[in-house]
Parts: structure tokens; C-alpha cells; sequence
């Protein structure tokens, strides 16, 4: 068998049974709308293939790849992302879905891609097969204490509404608005993000429509979802000079989740502040974010330290320990499989520097 791309109408077939176990309570129609959304947008138009293999004309396995760039140490590197690993049901245990990995990996080397990613929802086992490597898949949580009645905060922290509040960390003043993550943002992460990714050791370059490919998908899904899809928050943050950096977030059943963080490391403590202040305020239970954002505590790994350079200390119970929480999640596990000797490590990076938005 022979690895083809195919359009969106040749996938219906495949779409017709992932809508079971992929779709994110949408109904078979929206599912539709959102495959074909996501086919269509003018990043995917540029960056996406659905790869298959072919058995008497019809598909019997299927992913998609896009290409994508990661910059590691100032250099720029050509790399392929793979998702949606799947195969028909009336085909399994024909060692098809090995196929198509192994026929995507020559196609890869052969268009001179310099390393692939993925994220895996199943066993990683089987991706180790053919070479790759996990990297950092842990979630970070953080447990909130529920302070009765309407807490107090201290006069350097003034919360003017839902919306923006000011917040004194040192001397400095910032001041944070968090509103609903519109395309009207885009300019504006797509700048930051660009002056954050110099700073780390490596991560997934972005331009503004690949902003858009993933607010997109995130919206379609607020919007259409049955099963109450959080729709993302943006929290900006200002100084007296200039805007300094933003946080990406959503909410859900007592939860918040902290999708990406990018920011310097000053204002970062001014984000995580007003995380807190707002968590505590509209009584949640917990915090939630990828791993790299433990980078944010160390050296000590805990809230302790921000609680104090915050002055938050009279917010919180004495008991409080501030303890950072770590699990190792089944689904979404990254894995990187190198072409080239200097991408070789990467995968030993920890905590992982990627971030929750980029995943495929």
C-alpha cells in the first residue's frame, strides 16, 4: 500500500466512526463543520495533510500531519506534528497503523523534516516502536482553600471589578484585564510570544494564524459543544510603560486551568497573583496547568514565596502550605522522535517547556 494525502471529502468515511469516540459532545453534523473548519482555515490550507493508506479504494488507516517550526537555542527547526492516529474498525490487527507510521517517518526524512512530535492519548508503547521519545506529561495542581464569606484583600491590590484589577509587587505597579480570548488578541499574543520564546530552551514558533487555527477550534467548540466547553480567558498585563505579557485560561466545575503563561519573570509573579486573587474570589478549588509552569516556583516548588512577594499572606489560612501537586497524565503524552544529532536531548528537558495550547 501506498501513503496518499487526502481532502476532506475522501475522510467522511473515517470521520463517521471517530465522531464516536472524538467528538467533544458535538452533534455528527458539527462534528463535521468542525473537521471541515479545521481542513479549511488558511494555516491548515499551508501546514496540513491527512495522510492515508489505501486498500482496494477505500482508507484503512489515517493521521494528520502538519508541519510546524520549533526553535531551539536561536536555530529553527522543520518539524512534523502527527495526530489522529486512527484505524478503521473493519481493519484492525492487520499491523496497518504500524504501516503508516513507518511509511510517514520515510516521507518525513524525505521532505527533509529534521524531527516529528505527537501527543498520545493511547499506550506510548506503541510509538516507542518506531523511535520516539516521551517528554515531560505531568499536570501541575494546585489545591485552594475556601475562605468563607467574601475575602478581604490588602490595599496594594485593588480589584476595581470582574475585569481589571492593580496589583504592587515591589514597588511596581501592574495592572491585569481578563476578558474572553477574541481574534481581536491575536496581534497582541503573537508579539509577546514571539519576544517569551527567545527565553526558552525550546518551544513551537507561532504566527498569527496559527494563533487563530487554535482559537478557532477552541471557540467552534465553546460554542457548539454539549458539554459546556469552557471558552478561553486571556489575562493581559500592563506596566506604567508598556504591556508586559498575558495569560491563557478557562474555567470549569471549581477548576481553573492555566493553558500557557508567556511573560517575563516579573510580571509572570504579577499573573500568578492575580490568578490567585481571582480563584480565591470566585471560590475555586483548584489550579490546574501544564508542567512547565513549575518552573515558575523554583527553587523552592511550592506557593509559599509568591504568597509572600504578593502579600497575600493575611488571604490565605496560616495553614496553608501552598503545595504544588503533581500527576502524570495518561492522555496527551508528548513524544519526540530526532532526525538530527542536536535535537537528540530535548526530550530530557525538564520540565517539558512546551505549552498546553500547542498541542496537536
Amino acid at each position: 500500500m501506498k501513503l496518499e494525502s487526502a481532502e476532506w471529502q475522501a475522510l467522511l468515511p473515517v470521520f463517521s466512526e471517530t465522531f464516536k469516540i472524538w467528538s467533544p459532545g458535538l452533534s455528527r453534523r458539527d462534528y463535521l463543520e468542525y473537521q471541515f473548519k479545521q481542513a479549511n482555515h488558511p494555516w491548515a490550507r499551508r501546514n496540513l495533510r491527512h495522510l492515508t493508506l489505501v486498500s482496494s479504494g477505500k482508507i484503512v488507516s489515517s493521521l494528520k500531519f502538519s508541519t510546524i517550526e520549533l526553535q531551539v537555542r536561536a536555530e529553527t527547526y522543520k518539524i512534523g506534528g502527527i495526530g489522529a492516529v486512527y484505524t478503521q474498525l473493519a481493519c484492525r490487527s492487520k499491523g496497518y497503523a504500524s504501516e503508516l507510521m513507518e511509511e510517514t517517518i520515510e516521507l518525513a526524512k524525505d521532505e527533509e523534516f529534521q524531527g516529528l512530535l505527537l501527543f498520545s492519548d493511547i499506550d506510548c508503547g506503541f510509538y516507542t516502536r518506531f523511535g520516539f521519545e516521551e517528554i515531560g506529561a505531568a499536570d501541575l495542581l494546585i489545591h485552594l482553600p475556601f475562605i468563607k464569606g467574601t475575602p478581604v484583600f490588602p490595599a496594594h491590590i485593588n480589584v476595581d471589578d470582574d475585569v481589571t484589577m492593580t496589583i504592587e509587587i515591589e514597588g511596581n505597579s501592574f495592572e491585569l484585564s481578563q476578558e474572553k480570548f477574541l481574534p481581536d488578541h491575536l496581534d497582541y499574543t503573537s508579539r509577546h510570544y514571539r519576544q517569551w520564546l527567545r527565553r526558552q530552551s525550546y518551544g513551537i514558533t507561532r504566527n498569527q494564524q496559527y494563533f487563530s487555527y487554535k482559537l478557532m477550534r477552541e471557540n467552534y467548540l465553546h460554542t457548539h459543544s454539549r458539554l459546556a466547553w469552557p471558552a478561553l480567558s486571556i489575562m493581559t498585563v500592563k506596566t506604567k510603560d508598556a504591556s508586559a505579557g498575558y495569560a491563557v485560561t478557562e474555567s470549569a466545575g471549581g477548576v481553573v486551568r492555566i493553558l500557557e503563561i508567556v511573560a517575563p519573570r516579573s510580571a509572570r509573579e504579577a499573573i500568578w497573583a492575580a490568578l490567585l486573587v481571582r480563584s480565591v474570589q470566585q471560590k475555586m478549588m483548584r489550579i490546574r496547568a501544564w508542567e512547565g509552569l513549575a518552573a515558575d516556583f523554583a527553587p523552592g516548588f511550592n506557593l509559599k514565596q509568591l504568597i509572600k512577594t504578593a502579600g497575600l499572606e493575611e488571604v490565605f489560612p496560616p495553614g496553608f502550605k501552598g503545595q504544588l501537586n503533581y500527576y502524570d497524565r495518561s492522555w496527551g503524552r508528548g513524544m519526540l522522535l530526532p532526525f538530527v544529532d542536536t535535537l537528540e536531548d530535548l526530550h530530557m528537558s525538564a520540565p517539558c517547556p512546551l505549552v498546553e495550547l500547542d498541542h496537536l
